[in-house]
């Protein structure tokens, strides 16, 4: 297993294998077979050595820790062979009525996925999509379509017309009802911000049990109503700001992937990722505070997060 894991380390340093590196794991393990390595004696300095050097890389490669989630740093290392679904459109929302529509028609579920190419989160999610037997599960469930975000400053009319005001990730996975165009999967959604963590059978277990459970009938009390307009309106301001940094950082991740890797994007980046993932995690635990309430009786108010100012307000 120590042999298994440390050839498959090594390949991953040295770009020879396709999965994603979990750089923290990586120097760890470098770390503990380093110091086996010192432990062994004289007889193995040759190996010693070895991983003398490969503990630098790891180390190397822990200082980009910061920058990991940016899209410039995933996107300098296409998959081979990979080939985007997320592409310009001439009128996306006519690609998505269009998706509605097919779905209508063959009593299907409508998959609106938002993303883009510089992200490896995105191409993550759209080569699970391609695999065989996972596409072969979401054909049977499923029309699909994939909407390009550009820069995070595009498409947006996409998400708002199912009720989100704002993405708060790349990508946004939307299953829709066609009949009613209600958001299906809004309590699990946002998982998919780290879907190239998700395994392949995770993943066609998940779009499996949401196309069962988007049929399954919905009730909804006054009070819990009355909670959830509540969210709602607590949503839309702070993703207004949200939406703000989205026009600073879009203009900056052109440039910087065009090459000025020196204009500041990758603070302001790291900012809105940190913002976007707040306020996501936070809507989720007061819909779930909203839920237990009314379950219980409890009629005190929600507890609703503050954010700091963020840099572009200032």
């Amino acid at each position: 297993a120590s042999q298994a894991r440390f050839k498959s380390l090594v390949q991953q340093l040295s770009g020879k294998a396709r999965p994603s590196l979990d750089v923290a794991a990586c120097a760890q393990t470098v770390l503990v077979l380093s110091f086996c390595a010192e432990f062994w004696g004289s007889n193995t300095m040759v190996l010693a050595n070895s991983f003398r050097r490969l503990f630098m890389i790891a180390l190397a490669a822990l200082s980009l820790m910061a920058v990991v989630g940016s899209p410039a740093v995933q996107a300098s290392d296409p998959e081979e062979g990979f080939v985007s679904p997320f592409k310009p459109s001439e009128n996306v929302m006519v690609d998505v009525q269009r998706t509605l529509d097919a779905a209508g028609a063959d009593g299907k579920l409508a998959l609106v996925v938002m993303g883009a190419t510089w992200c490896h989160d995105s191409r993550a999610l759209a080569q699970r999509f391609a695999d065989p037997e996972i596409k072969a599960s979401l054909d049977a469930r499923y029309e699909v379509v994939f909407v390009d975000v550009d820069y995070l400053d595009t498409a947006r009319a996409v998400n708002q017309r199912f009720g989100m005001p704002s993405i708060y990730a790349t990508p946004t996975v939307m299953i829709v009802d066609p009949s009613t165009e209600r958001l299906t999967n809004a309590k699990t959604m946002h998982q998919w911000r780290n879907a190239d963590r998700i395994s392949y059978a995770d993943t066609k277990a998940y779009f499996e049990a949401e196309a069962e459970k988007a049929h399954a009938p919905i009730s909804v009390s006054p009070k819990l109503a009355d909670l959830y307009a509540e969210i709602d309106a607590f949503e839309q301001q702070q993703a207004a700001r949200l939406i703000e940094g989205y026009d600073q950082l879009g203009p900056l991740m052109r440039a910087y992937d065009a090459g000025d890797k020196k204009n500041g994007m990758l603070p302001l980046w790291n900012e809105v990722r940190g913002f976007r993932f707040a306020l996501t995690d936070d809507l989720l635990r007061l819909r779930a505070d909203a839920e237990a309430k009314v379950a219980s009786g409890d009629d005190t108010p929600l507890t609703y997060p503050t954010y700091d100012a963020l840099s572009w307000e200032e």
